[in-house]
C-alpha cells in the first residue's frame, strides 16, 4: 500500500541516522526499504536527493583511518585502563560538542579517533621514560581542531600533566586556538584570572557544563607565554592533579623564552629533564618546523627548539597534526644531531583520517576528466593583469580592481540572499580575498572593496531593491547581480523576485576586513545568540593568515589569485575546503586557470598517497616504509617546497615505479621538426606489430591482453620522448622494466584508448575509423604540447583489462571510503600486470575551443602494479633549475612571515 510521503520518509529516515553511526550502504538500504510504500509521487530523484541529504546531514563516513605503527610498541590502552579513567574532560568536551548539534556517528568517529592516537602516544604513569613521534594527516578544514581538542581532553584524562598546544605562526592563529582551547578544554575565557568579579566567573565552553575541574592556563587569548607572568605561576612539579596548558606561538623568541624559563623553573632537582608526563600537539606540523637549514649539520631555529622542547621532558609524546604532510615524510628518520636530537619525523605512528562523507573538499572543487563538461565550481580569472599581476612589485599600487573581483564580490551578495531564503540568516557568511602576500597590497585591495561597496552596491541596492524587478533592473549594479544571478544560480530554486529583496540587507551588513599582522582588524565569529548583533557577514581581504589556520565561518565566495606550485603551500591556501551544509551547491572559487589545473594535479596526488597508506596499513608497514614510499612516489619530483643541491647541477632522484601510474605530460608538436610524425608512426607500428593477435573491444578502446614485454620496450625505444617530460624518460624507465621482468612485468595489456564521446573524430592511421580523444592543452609552445592537469589521459585508464571481480573490488573499497572519483592507484593495487594505454589526441584551440585543422598527437601512459623488490627504483636526472621552478626553496610568504614574527 503505497501510503507513505516524502516527509514521512523523511522523518523516518532522520531517526534512523540519529540513532548510530551509520555506513552510506546503511543508509541507502534503509531508503529502498521505504520506497515501495511511497506514494506514486514519490519520484526517484526525490530518493536520490534525500539520500545525498542525509549523507551529508549526519556525516556518515567518518571513519578511523588507515593507521602505520612501528614495530615493538608494547600498548598500554588497554580495556581495563579505559574502563578505570575517568573520563571527565572527554565527558564535558563531547557534551558540548553534542549540544552544539554535532551528530552522534560523528561523536563516536571522533571518540574513536583520538582513541585510536592517545593509545599509540606514551603511557603516563609508566615509571619508565619515553620519547613518541607520531602524525595525524586529516583535511584541509576538515575539523583538525575538534579533533586535537578532544586528544587532549583525553590526554588529561589518561594522565598526562603537561599538555603544549604549539599553534600558527600569527598571532591571530594563536588567539584563535586559545579560544578553542578555553571553550573546549579549559573552561574559561583565559583572559579572565580566576581572582577577578565577574559574571558566571568567566567561564565559557565546557566550563559551563561543569566548573568543578580545570587546567591551569598559562597563556591567555590576548597574550602569548610571558616569562614575567609565568614566573607568577607555580612550577609544573608542584602542581596539583589538574594538568597545566600552553597555546604559543611557533616563533622562535617565544619558544626560546618558553625553553629558557622550563630549564631555570622545572628542571628536576640535579637532572636534565622534567619527569612530568607531557604530551605535544604540533598544528600546521608541516609549516615552520620542518628544518630547512642548509647543510648537513645546520638546524633552522623552530626546528631545533621544538626537539629541544621534546628531550626537555623525560616522558613526551609528539602529535604533529597537518592536512598536507608532504614535507614532514621527507624529514630523514635516521638523523641524528649532536645537541638536537632527533629530527620530527613521525617513526612511531603515521594515521590517516578519511574524510566525512560531509566533507567539501579538491575532490568535489577539482577533480574530473581533462575536458569534461561537468558543472565545476570554480570561475577563470583572466582580467587580473595589469590591475593585480601575479608578482606585483614592491610599492606598487593597486588602483582598480578587476571586473571578475567585482563579479565574485556580486556573487557573494547574492548567495547571501539565497542563503536567507533556505532559512540560514542565522549563519556566518563569508567571503575569501587573497590575491598577494604582500600587506601593501592587501590594504589597497580592501580599501578599493569598501569604496565599490559605499560608493555603488550600497547605495544602489538600497534605492531599488523594494522596487519591482523590472524597474530594479534598469539600474545597472542590479541589473549586474541579475546578471549573476542567471548564470550561477538559476538552479537553486529560488526565484529572483524573492532574491531581490534581500540584496539590501545582505550587502548592509558585509564588512570588510584586512586581515594581516599589520592592519590590527581582528575578524571574530561570535556564536549567533543576537541575530542582528552577532551574525558575520565579512569579506576578508589578507594572505598568509588567510592561507593557514584561520577558519572563515560560512565560506561561500572565494577570489584566488596566487602563483606557488608547491603542492603543501597551495592546499594550505585552499580555505574553501571544508564542510558547507545546505549551502554547498552555491559555493564558487574564482582562480586562475593554471593554478586551478595544479590544483587537480595535487589532488590526484594526494588521493593516491591517501590510497598508498591504507594499502601498506594493509601490509603492515611502518611510518619508514611510508616514508621512504613517498619518496620515490613519480610525484616526488614536485612534492613539496625542499631544499637541495645548488643551481645548475644534475642531481639523481630515486623514484619508485611500483603501484604507479606515469604518463607523458609534455609531447612533440606538430611543428617545427619531425618528432610528432616519428611518435604517430611509432603507434602505427604497435598497432600493426599486434594485428595478428587476439583483442577486445572495451567500449571504443581496443584492447590486447597478454603482449610480450619486448614490444612494449621497443615501443618506447621507438617513441620521441621530450626532454621535458621528466617522469618518462626513455632509458630510466625501460631499465625498470628489464630488472623486474622476472616478476610481474613481462606480460603486459595494451590498450588503443577511444574515446566515448558521439560526436568525436575518427582517425584511420590504424587502418580502421578509430574514435579519437580531443584535447585542450594547458599550452603549445616552443614545439612541444602540455598536458592540462599534467595528464592527456582519462581518469582510471588503468582499469582496461582488469578482472570483473577486481575492478568491483576496487568500486565497493571507493564505496565504503566515500571516494566517487577512484585514483589509479586503487586500481593499480589490483591489478596482476602492467598496462601500456597508447593515445591518439586531436587537438582543439585553446582560445576557440574548435578542433584545430593538423594531424593529432599521440602520447602513452604506463600503469605499473605493485612490486615486493626492495630497493629498485628510477633514477631521473633532473636540473635543479627545474628542481627549484617546480618544488622551489621554502616559500616566499613563509620567508617573510617568519622574518616578521621573529
Amino acid at each position: 500500500m503505497n501510503i507513505l510521503t516524502l516527509d514521512n520518509i523523511r522523518g523516518l529516515i532522520r531517526d534512523f541516522m540519529i540513532e548510530m553511526h551509520r555506513t552510506e550502504e546503511e543508509l541507502r538500504a534503509e531508503i529502498e526499504k521505504y520506497a515501495p510504500l511511497a506514494r506514486a509521487e514519490v519520484t526517484r530523484e526525490q530518493f536520490d536527493e534525500l539520500y545525498d541529504d542525509m549523507r551529508i546531514r549526519h556525516g556518515v563516513l567518518v571513519e578511523t583511518g588507515a593507521a602505520l605503527v612501528a614495530p615493538g610498541f608494547t600498548p598500554w590502552f588497554d580495556a581495563r585502563r579505559r574502563q578505570e579513567t575517568d573520563w571527565f574532560y572527554w565527558t564535558r568536551y563531547r557534551t558540548q560538542l553534542a549540544n552544539s548539534g554535532f551528530p552522534g556517528p560523528v561523536l563516536e568517529a571522533m571518540n574513536e579517533k583520538t582513541n585510536r592516537v592517545i593509545e599509540l602516544c606514551g603511557d603516563p604513569q609508566a615509571d619508565a621514560p619515553f620519547d613518541r613521534r607520531g602524525m595525524v594527516m586529516g583535511d584541509v578544514q576538515a575539523g583538525k581542531t575538534g579533533n586535537y581538542t578532544a586528544l587532549v581532553s583525553k590526554a588529561a584524562d589518561v594522565g598526562y600533566k603537561v599538555i603544549i598546544i604549539i599553534a600558527g605562526i600569527h598571532e591571530n592563529l594563536r588567539s584563535q586556538t586559545q579560544t578553542r582551547i578555553d571553550e573546549g578544554l579549559i573552561g574559561r575565557n583565559s583572559d579572565i584570572s580566576r581572582l577577578e568579579n565577574v559574571r558566571d566567573a568567566g567561564w565559557v565552553g565546557v566550563g559551563l557544563i561543569d566548573p568543578s575541574r580545570e587546567p591551569s592556563a598559562m597563556t591567555t587569548r590576548q597574550a602569548d607565554f610571558r616569562k614575567g607572568q609565568a614566573d607568577q605561576r607555580i612550577p609544573l612539579a608542584n602542581m596539583e592533579k589538574e594538568p597545566i596548558v600552553f597555546v604559543i606561538k611557533k616563533n622562535a623568541s617565544v619558544l626560546k623564552n618558553f625553553l629558557t624559563w622550563l630549564k631555570a623553573s622545572n628542571l628536576t632537582r640535579g637532572g636534565a629533564t622534567i619527569d612530568q608526563p607531557m604530551i605535544l600537539i604540533d598544528d600546521e606540523a608541516d609549516n615552520a618546523s620542518i628544518n630547512v637549514a642548509k647543510g648537513p649539520d645546520a638546524v633552522s631555529r623552530i626546528n631545533g627548539q621544538i626537539r629541544a622542547l621534546l628531550n626537555l621532558f623525560s616522558k613526551s609524546s609528539y602529535v604533529a597534526f597537518t592536512a598536507t604532510p608532504f614535507a614532514n615524510i621527507f624529514i630523514d628518520p635516521d638523523l641524528q644531531h649532536e645537541e638536537a636530537g632527533r629530527d620530527l619525523f613521525p617513526e612511531h605512528f603515521l594515521i590517516a583520517l578519511d574524510r566525512p562523507g560531509n566533507y567539501y573538499g579538491a575532490e568535489k572543487v577539482f577533480l574530473g576528466e581533462p575536458d569534461e563538461d561537468a558543472e565545476r565550481p570554480t570561475r577563470d580569472i583572466d582580467d587580473n593583469d595589469p590591475h593585480l599581476p601575479l608578482k606585483m612589485p614592491k610599492g606598487q599600487q593597486v588602483r582598480e580592481l578587476p571586473e571578475s573581483l567585482m563579479t565574485a564580490i556580486r556573487t557573494f551578495i547574492v548567495s547571501g540572499a539565497i542563503r536567507d531564503l533556505r532559512g540560514q540568516r542565522d549563519k556566518h557568511h563569508s567571503m575569501l580575498v587573497n590575491v598577494s602576500h604582500l600587506t601593501s597590497v592587501q590594504t589597497d585591495v580592501a580599501n578599493l572593496i569598501r569604496h565599490r561597496m559605499n560608493e555603488i552596491i550600497r547605495p544602489a541596492l538600497n534605492l531599488h531593491c523594494a522596487l519591482p524587478s523590472d524597474e530594479a533592473e534598469a539600474n545597472a549594479e542590479v541589473a549586474a547581480m541579475r546578471e549573476v544571478f542567471d548564470d550561477e544560480y538559476a538552479d537553486a530554486e529560488v526565484d529572483w523576485e524573492d532574491v531581490l529583496p534581500l540584496l539590501d540587507r545582505v550587502a548592509e551588513r558585509a564588512a570588510v576586513y584586512e586581515v594581516n599582522s599589520k592592519s590590527g582588524e581582528k575578524l571574530e565569529y561570535p556564536k549567533i545568540k543576537d541575530l542582528e548583533n552577532d551574525q558575520v557577514t565579512a569579506i576578508a581581504v589578507g594572505g598568509y593568515s588567510l592561507s593557514r589556520g584561520l577558519t572563515l565561518e560560512g565560506l561561500t565566495i572565494s577570489y584566488f589569485l596566487r602563483n606557488s606550485k608547491a603542492y603543501d603551500t597551495l592546499l594550505q591556501m585552499a580555505r574553501w575546503f571544508g564542510y558547507r551544509p545546505d549551502y554547498e551547491d552555491l559555493c564558487r572559487v574564482w582562480i586562475k586557470d593554471d593554478a586551478r589545473r595544479w590544483y587537480s594535479h595535487i589532488a590526484e596526488a594526494s588521493e593516491e598517497l591517501r590510497q598508498d597508506l591504507r594499502y601498506m596499513a594493509g601490509s603492515g608497514a611502518s611510518p619508514r616504509d611510508f616514508g621512504l614510499r613517498v619518496q620515490r612516489h613519480p610525484s616526488a619530483l614536485e612534492v613539496t617546497a625542499r631544499n637541495k643541491a645548488g643551481s645548475g647541477q644534475e642531481v639523481i632522484v630515486d623514484v619508485s615505479l611500483s603501484r604507479s601510474r606515469i604518463e607523458t605530460t609534455v609531447i612533440h608538436d606538430n611543428r617545427p621538426g619531425n618528432e610528432a610524425e616519428e611518435n604517430r608512426q611509432a603507434a602505427i607500428r604497435l598497432h600493426d606489430r599486434l594485428s595478428d593477435k587476439p583483442f577486445k573491444m572495451d567500449g571504443e578502446s581496443k584492447l590486447y591482453p597478454g603482449v610480450p614485454s619486448n614490444v612494449v620496450k621497443d615501443f618506447l625505444q621507438d617513441f620521441r620522448n621530450h626532454r621535458d617530460a621528466e617522469r618518462t624518460q626513455t632509458e630510466p624507465v625501460i631499465r625498470y622494466i628489464e630488472e623486474r621482468e622476472d616478476e610481474n612485468l613481462d606480460v603486459w595489456d595494451v590498450v588503443f584508448v577511444g574515446s566515448v564521446k558521439p560526436d568525436a573524430g575518427d582517425w584511420d592511421g590504424f587502418g580502421f575509423p578509430m574514435r579519437i580523444q580531443t584535447r585542450t592543452p594547458a599550452a603549445r609552445e616552443d614545439g612541444k604540447v602540455i598536458a592540462t592537469s599534467r595528464r592527456f589521459s582519462s581518469r582510471g585508464v588503468v582499469r582496461f583489462g582488469m578482472p570483473d571481480d577486481a575492478l568491483e573490488r576496487v568500486q565497493e573499497e571507493a564505496a565504503t571510503e566515500g571516494t566517487k572519483n577512484i585514483a589509479d592507484s586503487a586500481y593499480l593495487a589490483r591489478r596482476c600486470r602492467p598496462i601500456l594505454a597508447v593515445h591518439v589526441i586531436a587537438l582543439l584551440d585553446q582560445e576557440t575551443g574548435k578542433l584545430a585543422e593538423e594531424p593529432p598527437v599521440t602520447a602513452w601512459t604506463i600503469g605499473f602494479p605493485t612490486s615486493e623488490k626492495k630497493g629498485k627504483t628510477v633514477s631521473y636526472q633532473v636540473n635543479t633549475i627545474w628542481w627549484q621552478q617546480n618544488r622551489g626553496e621554502i616559500d616566499e610568504e613563509v620567508g617573510e612571515a617568519l622574518d616578521r614574527e621573529e
